[in-house]
């Protein structure tokens, strides 16, 4: 569990650094007025080496446990010879940059260049996670940028989300905000789902299959969770074009959703990725109890899952459906963005049950 928080806590400090190198180029009638000083980007980047070193460290304990090596050796080594410790190594460096232009003085003539700068290495920082990468360690350079491109896109969607949402201290400029925004929300979206689709065919080609382990539980739960992801960001983007109180508890709730996701998505990052068929995944162990008891399904068959809906999961799946246009739509009318966090969850619940009832 401290492994999965870890990294969920640093998606979001990623997530609010980009957000603030990407607002920081922009014009100020072109964004709505935030604040985030340059002392609390200094925690985030701090936050950001400590959390990232929080993986490494776990190599460290995993080799320590069954080799018994020393610390020093296993430190080294992992630093060295492992593509995880070398883009903490190139995190850390990175960093020390980065907080170099931070600390630039007012009347410092590279005060100019401060925040293309910043941009710049936040971007490599963003790609040397993508480097330590599940995908970049399994498929080489295909993998990593596949992932690479997905995480950055990720990041810049959500980040501009972030700092915007909790960070804004006058909501004004809210139309030329989205007039640049929601078309880079929508190319980051078409991005995200286009590098997505390659690292599933890559790390989890039996999809269905696949659900019999943590991983693709997990992936099937985050799928799930980002149909009511897009569904809030469409109410942000053509429901709420006005600048009111309300706008910004939308945008609150949007992100607040996301941060599921993100944990779903750091557990994720902690499981080994089913490669094979139902056969070749049995084979690296049993199904988790929770799938056989409620899907009913037989493993010992050694065939390959598929989906056939009955009545049980297409009245499971259509709950889910009415229940998440009609709880938003409510939602929207009474100016009560929470409830809608209730109706993306009751989606979820009845979309993978309805899912998960429907396996033959």
């Amino acid at each position: 569990m401290l492994y999965v928080l870890s990294e969920a806590l640093l998606y979001c400090c990623y997530a609010i650094l980009t957000g603030v190198s990407v607002l920081a180029l922009l014009p100020d009638n072109k964004k709505p007025r935030y604040h985030l000083s340059d002392n609390n980007l200094t925690w985030i980047l701090l936050g950001i080496v400590l959390l990232s070193l929080v993986q490494v460290i776990k190599i460290i304990v995993f080799y320590k446990g069954i080799l018994g090596y020393d610390i020093p050796y296993l430190l080294f080594t992992v630093l060295s010879d492992y593509k995880i410790g070398n883009a903490w190594f190139a995190t850390v460096i990175t960093a020390m940059v980065m907080l170099l232009f931070l600390g630039l003085k007012p009347n410092s003539k590279a005060i100019q260049y401060k925040w293309k700068a910043i941009l710049i290495l936040t971007l490599i920082l963003l790609i040397a996670f993508g480097y330590a990468s599940h995908s970049a360690s399994l498929y080489g350079w295909i993998g990593f940028a596949a992932h690479a491109t997905h995480f950055i896109s990720t990041m810049v969607w959500i980040g501009v989300l972030f700092v915007v949402g909790w960070f804004t201290i006058e909501l004004k400029n809210w139309s030329p905000f989205l007039k640049w925004f929601t078309p880079l929300a929508i190319g980051c979206v078409c991005v995200i789902i286009v590098a997505g689709f390659m690292l599933m065919g890559r790390l989890s080609p039996y999809y269905v299959s696949s659900w019999i382990t943590s991983f693709g539980q997990a992936m099937l739960i985050k799928h799930l969770l980002i149909v009511p992801i897009i569904a809030l960001a469409i109410i942000n983007t053509f429901w709420l074009r006005k600048e009111n109180s309300k706008t910004l508890s939308w945008m609150r709730v949007e992100s607040i959703v996301i941060i599921l996701l993100l944990v779903v998505t750091a557990f994720m990052g902690q499981q080994e990725p089913p490669h094979g068929d139902l056969k070749t995944i049995l084979d690296d162990g049993p199904p988790l109890p929770w799938f056989t008891y409620i899907s009913g399904y037989d493993v010992s068959r050694g065939e390959d899952m598929e989906i056939i809906l009955n009545v049980v999961s297409i009245c499971l799946i259509a709950a889910g459906l009415i229940a998440i246009i009609g709880g938003l739509f409510v939602a929207w009318r009474k100016k009560r963005p929470m409830w809608s966090v209730a109706a993306a969850l009751f989606f979820v619940i009845c979309g993978y049950l309805g899912l998960m009832f429907s396996i033959v």
